[in-house]
This record gives C-alpha cells, sequence and structure tokens, in this order.
C-alpha cells in the first residue's frame, strides 16, 4: 500500500472559547480552556491515518513536558512517529475561538525553524513512487524545498498547503504536484483572487491547485478543468483544524488511489464534519466517522 509522510510541525495546542476575539489592547476572559495536541503537521498526519493509510510524521519537539505531552498523544493515534529531539522548547499555539467558530492563532516556531534540510532529505528518501508527501509553510524555506524536490526524484507526489506564509512561497509551489491553499493565501501568492488565483498557480507550474474559500464552494484547477465543489451546510461551532483536515485526508484518499476530484470531495465532507466539534484534533473525524464517509463517496 501506498503511504503519507508528513514533514511538519507538531505544536501543544491551548484552546480558548471566548465570547469574542479580543480588538487591540482588549482583555477578554475565556469561558473555557483545555489543551491539545496539534500543529498542521501533526494535525495532517492524524487525518491521514485515520483514514487507514500507512502514515508517518516527522516533526521537531523539545525534551520537555510539552514534547512529553505530544509523545503521549500519539502513541493513541496510528501515526508514526518520527520525532527530533529539538534544543529549543516544543512549540505552542494559542487559539481563540469566538462564539460562531471564527478564530485567531498564535504559534511559536522555535523548534519548527529548527528542523534542517539533511534531516528533511533523510526523511523524504525513504518515499517512493505512488507515495504522498505533505509539506506547510511551517519550516524553513530551505529545508521545505531539500524535502519537495527529494521527493519528485523519488517520483512521489508532493502536496504543498501553503499555511502559514511566513517566507515567499511562491517559487516552491511551481514545483508541486498539488498546491492547497486557502482564498487570502492565494492571492498573496498570484496577485489574483479566486477562479483566476488558481488559474495562476497551475500557469506558475503545479499539476493542480485547490482553492478553500471557507463556507462557501472549494475550487479545483488542474490543466485542463477548473471545478467548483460544494461545502455542505452545517452549524459551525470551531474552524480550527479544518483546513488540516482537507489536506491530511485529501492525501489519504490519494494514497488510497482515489482520483484527486473524489478525494478532495471526501476531504471537504471530513472538515465539515470538524468544524461541528471543538479543538484541533479532539474535533477530527473518526477512523469509523471516515469509513462511513469514504462508503458515501464511493463510486
Amino acid at each position: 500500500m501506498n503511504r503519507v509522510l508528513v514533514i511538519g510541525n507538531a505544536t501543544v495546542d491551548l484552546i480558548l472559547s471566548l465570547p469574542h476575539l479580543p480588538a487591540p489592547g482588549e482583555t477578554v476572559l475565556a469561558e473555557t480552556g483545555f489543551r491539545c495536541a496539534g500543529g498542521k503537521g501533526l494535525n495532517q498526519a492524524v487525518a491521514a491515518a485515520r483514514l487507514g493509510v500507512p502514515t508517518t510524521l516527522v516533526a521537531p519537539i523539545g525534551e520537555d513536558a510539552d514534547g512529553r505531552f505530544l509523545r503521549e498523544a500519539l502513541r493513541s493515534e496510528p501515526v508514526e512517529a518520527g520525532w527530533l529531539a529539538s534544543p529549543h522548547a516544543t512549540d505552542l499555539s494559542i487559539i481563540s475561538i469566538a462564539a460562531g467558530g471564527e478564530n485567531a492563532i498564535v504559534s511559536t516556531a522555535a523548534s519548527a525553524r529548527w528542523f534542517l534540510p539533511q534531516a528533511a532529505v533523510a526523511a523524504a528518501s525513504s518515499l517512493g513512487a505512488g507515495d504522498v508527501l505533505i509539506l506547510q509553510g511551517n519550516l524553513t524555506e530551505a529545508t521545505t524545498r531539500a524535502a519537495l524536490r527529494t521527493a519528485r526524484a523519488r517520483e512521489a507526489r508532493v502536496i504543498l498547503n501553503t499555511a502559514p506564509i511566513a517566507w515567499d512561497q511562491r517559487g516552491l509551489a511551481s514545483e508541486a504536484d498539488i498546491v492547497v491553499a486557502n482564498a487570502g493565501e492565494a492571492e498573496f501568492l498570484t496577485g489574483f483572487v479566486d477562479e483566476a488565483a488558481a488559474l495562476s498557480l497551475i500557469e506558475a507550474g503545479a499539476s493542480a491547485a485547490i482553492v478553500t474559500r471557507g463556507a462557501n464552494d472549494t475550487l479545483l484547477a488542474d490543466r485542463s478543468r477548473l471545478v467548483h465543489l460544494p461545502i455542505e451546510t452545517v452549524d459551525v461551532v470551531d474552524t480550527s483544524g479544518a483546513g488540516d483536515v482537507t489536506v491530511g485526508t485529501l492525501a489519504g484518499a490519494l494514497a488510497l488511489g482515489r482520483s484527486l476530484p473524489d478525494a478532495l470531495a471526501l476531504a471537504l465532507a471530513a472538515a465539515s464534519l470538524s468544524v461541528t466539534r471543538r479543538g484541533t484534533t479532539p474535533s477530527f473525524p473518526t477512523a469509523d466517522e471516515l469509513g462511513r464517509l469514504t462508503a458515501r463517496f464511493s463510486r
């Protein structure tokens, strides 16, 4: 069976539920708060693995209490963990969620930025034809580029999720098989919006581009088509992690041999389920739920 490799970050997420997001200078008292495993890399690996696809996460964490928390949390997931011992503290995300599901996220990234290109090359060298590599914007440009080019040389499929944009990803996006960006990221990368942004990513060299637009439909473009995929209407509780569910489920479905449109439809349905619950990984569809969704989208 093909496998998914995620080279990225892992964080401890502090989830705070607020009546509203604070304005500059305002203090808002949280109604509830809890901690869970998170970070885009870890989140995407969990989402892929719950589909039943062999999935490996390579991510740096500190030798501290938060690092031990993440090690323990991932033991309950079907993910092979390739932890790298960072000399820095384990990265932390503070996720503030307002009533209605709007969120604001602040993350540290010292451990993620410590991830060296040679470690990424070593991890990506395990890939083969048909495997899928997921990359995001949390690591440095040099490390991300090294992983992408190693994977491409080994004929693996590369998904580049452009979040967060901490450096200029335009050149790298042109080398990816699939670029996944939200509407704001796509506009930043291309100078265009919506359909024009998706087509611009294809013209730049990406084989396929996916532009997510929140509760609006999602755009999928490749060199022969541009299609709109609808988003299910649900009661939104918390949107944090929804993009990671989309990317991880997409990668897992592709590794299982689904076509890109079918894989994306499944991924969007999984993300729609996740936003009806609180938290990042705690909100993700379970293996049983994904099994039911997979049956629903089987053709």
